[in-house]
């Protein structure tokens, strides 16, 4: 009986780490709801913008994903798809508004080490 609850432990701690967490501000929700028609679903893409200082932000596009490569986190207003291959200084996502170099705003994550943001 030891060696069952042991497994089973250790399964939970490997499905526990896997878990990502999303920080989002306010106004970025507000935008992808209103964009999105109030649907919940958004995902961070390996599409970068540059805003007008010239920083890269990876973009975060409504509806779902294609397929499974990515973990779904729940937030109090949306649910938000982030891939498993990409990583965030602090480890996790920042999702915010940002002004892109033609005027318009959008959303995006600044936090990216993925070498796409060069």
């Amino acid at each position: 009986m030891p060696r069952v609850c042991f497994r089973s432990s250790c399964v939970w701690a490997t499905l526990l780490a896997l878990v990502v967490s999303v920080d989002i501000t306010p106004e970025a929700a507000d935008m992808l709801l209103e964009r999105g028609n109030s649907l919940r679903d958004v995902w961070i893409a390996n599409v970068f913008y540059q805003c007008r200082a010239g920083n890269a932000f990876a973009m975060v596009r409504n509806g779902l994903p294609q397929g499974d490569a990515y973990d779904a986190v729940e937030t109090e207003r949306v649910r938000v798809h982030v891939p498993k291959d990409m990583s965030f200084t602090g480890d996790v996502p920042k999702i915010v508004v940002f002004p892109r170099k033609n005027g318009r705003f959008d959303v995006g994550v600044p936090n990216t080490m993925d070498s796409g943001a060069k």
